[in-house]
């Protein structure tokens, strides 16, 4: 058999090996979900131009009756621009703003595990942005891309 002590220390290496994974995997997590993100965002630009080649304009991309079909200029993405998946497992919420010949996307973290990652944008000319210190605005210098900054966002 094992002795008192020897199950002690196994639990307290178990304990250890457990402090620092966790946060390893949630920061991996949280990574992969922006990720998701980024790629919904890209497949809704598409959708938005495609739309546009149809009807000329971006006006009336938005759903604002969850009907699925563009209504408004400004709301969430209509179903027949794109669906997406971060918005399905209700990680992010994706919006648009739009007038005849511009857009803006915009996801926008919805809780859980990416509660303070900052939302992200992407226009019609492929400007993209991240809110990556979640202070409202993608103005500072570490967030006018999606990219992970070298340094700390500040």
């Amino acid at each position: 058999g094992f002795t008192l002590m020897e199950l002690l220390v196994a639990l307290v290496i178990l304990a250890l090996i457990s402090a620092i994974s966790v946060p390893i995997y949630s920061s991996y997590a949280k990574r992969t979900y922006r990720t998701q993100a980024q790629a919904d965002l890209l497949s809704c630009a598409q959708g938005l131009e495609r739309f546009a080649a149809v009807n000329f304009s971006y006006e009336n991309s938005a759903d604002s009756d969850a009907d699925g079909v563009g209504d408004s200029d400004t709301g969430p993405v209509a179903a027949e621009i794109c669906q997406p998946r971060s918005q399905a497992e209700n990680r992010y919420q994706l919006s648009v703003t739009s007038t005849v010949s511009t857009y803006l996307l915009t996801a926008t973290p919805s809780g859980g595990t990416v509660a303070n990652d900052g939302f992200l944008t992407i226009d019609e000319a492929g400007v993209r942005g991240w809110d990556c210190n979640n202070d409202g605005d993608t103005a500072d210098a570490n967030e006018t891309s999606w990219e992970e900054p070298s340094s700390e966002c500040t």
